[in-house]
């Protein structure tokens, strides 16, 4: 998933409009739930980049580290769904 940037990428973008008429409403309607998905996204990579934590070294052995990630971008997740 991307933004216009990535059109024709083989990703899930919204519609761009075309110069010869406005987008149509099915498409104003398929760009606006591409961009609340979208913005969940940037929205939790922005919240992840403040935390103090990821701005230092790993401090659990490397070889963890993908499991630790992963936990903790699905515990962020669950708490948002919760909200």
């Amino acid at each position: 998933m991307g933004d216009k940037g990535y059109i024709g990428n083989d990703m899930l973008t919204p519609k761009k409009k075309p110069a010869h008429r406005d987008l149509l409403d099915w498409e104003k309607e398929f760009n606006k739930e591409v961009n609340k998905i979208r913005y969940v996204i940037e929205q939790t990579i922005a919240n992840f980049k403040t935390w103090r934590i990821l701005h230092a070294d790993y401090r659990r052995p490397v070889n963890t580290f993908p499991q630790t990630i992963s936990t903790v971008i699905a515990l962020h997740f669950y708490k948002l769904a919760a909200e």
